[in-house]
């Protein structure tokens, strides 16, 4: 058996036991620096996948947190998870995005897979044909459940056609990027994910769907963490 990874976060590591195909990736860890959890908070991580996000909002002082994934084996990692960790206060439930989620919430985080490709592949990763499918959905839903002065939290990848989803965004929410940070990339890793990745990705660089740079490093994406507040 794999020995669980640990997650560090601003209110400290948490253990990782799922399947590796389910654990939390560097963007996640990532994201988690940014999160501003208030006390009593109800907060929700749509596309929890292993559930680190929602143990680390339960953990730094949100009262109740949902995390959800249409992925019933996420889901059972998340509740594990959440037994490993001695966190009690979290609700894992099976759905798609915040649909199993009633009521207002105070706080949304997420990384949602955003890999675009010119067909649909592993669900893990996919995001639609230029990548925003789900980010978008999200937006919209967070925009209606969110109280006035709520916040979304969001990891995007720039492969993710970032002009769209940051217009989603500045149509509901007062948004800033917390953080960026460079991911280097090359044809042999993409093409190894599904056959004509690469070459896809590049292609929505060339018409303005996707922000490619390439310096001494190689080539790279860049991924940001934003934050909205609702209005």
């Amino acid at each position: 058996m794999n020995a669980p990874s640990r997650f560090e976060s601003p209110a400290g590591a948490l253990l990782d036991g799922a399947p590796p195909r389910l654990r939390f990736d560097a963007g996640t860890e990532f994201t988690a620096r940014f999160i501003r959890t208030p006390p009593g908070a109800r907060a929700a991580e749509p596309g929890c996948g292993s559930g680190m996000l929602s143990l680390f909002m339960a953990k730094a002082g949100a009262r109740e947190v949902f995390g959800t994934d249409v992925d019933p084996g996420a889901i059972a990692a998340a509740r594990a998870n959440a037994v490993r960790n001695g966190v009690a206060n979290v609700v894992f439930l099976e759905g798609d995005l915040l649909e199993p989620v009633a009521g207002p919430l105070d706080v949304v985080a997420a990384n949602l897979p955003h890999r675009p490709a010119p067909r649909p592949w592993d669900r893990r990763f996919y995001g639609g044909p230029d990548g925003s499918d789900l980010l978008l959905a999200l937006i919209a839903q967070a925009r209606a459940r969110l109280v006035p002065g709520g916040r979304l939290y969001l990891y995007v990848n720039s492969i993710a056609n970032p002009r769209r989803v940051r217009a989603a965004l500045d149509a509901g929410f007062e948004t800033t990027v917390c953080a960026e940070r460079k991911r280097y990339f090359s044809q042999e890793e993409f093409d190894a994910l599904t056959p004509g990745l690469h070459a896809h990705i590049l292609a929505l660089g060339a018409r303005g769907a996707a922000e490619l740079g390439a310096d001494a490093g190689g080539a790279y994406f860049t991924g940001r963490v934003y934050e909205g507040i609702r209005r």
